[in-house]
């Protein structure tokens, strides 16, 4: 298989780190490929990438809800190994698995955040400060 099919997209920064998700240990699954044709395979582990450092402003795709990916490594049945996004791939647990047709996936393109500009909190030595609205309440 081309290189292009094994691997959709070039890494997403050169912050990689290695995770291998227990409940996917072994799991049996296949993935959709750019020939829209499946290749079965079994997976190994996730790649997934974060910037070290939030405060740099130019952390490339990694750091942009809507374009972050992670790549799962799977061993395929026809002796290659592809490096896939989540959006590409379907995995078959026998006991939860009880459709297999393609779903329409969702894009996450939310930028979640706690700390709003309406509120502030007080200018104090104590461990236990309190909040306030700046409208005052």
């Amino acid at each position: 298989m081309s290189v292009d099919q094994l691997q959709l997209w070039n890494c997403f920064s050169y912050y990689p780190s290695v995770h291998e998700f227990d409940y996917l240990a072994g799991v049996h699954g296949k993935f959709r490929g750019k020939d829209k044709k499946f290749y079965e395979g079994q997976y190994l582990f996730t790649i997934d990438w974060a910037h070290p450092e939030t405060n740099i402003l130019d952390t490339e795709h990694s750091e942009i809800p809507q374009e972050h990916k992670c790549a799962h490594i799977l061993a395929l049945a026809n002796g290659n190994y592809a490096a896939q996004p989540n959006n590409r791939c379907l995995w078959h647990i026998n006991s939860y698995t009880t459709d297999n047709s393609w779903p329409d996936y969702k894009v996450q393109n939310t930028v979640w955040e706690v700390e709003g500009p309406d509120w502030v909190t007080e200018d104090s030595d104590k461990m236990f400060y309190d909040l306030e609205d700046k409208n005052g309440q």
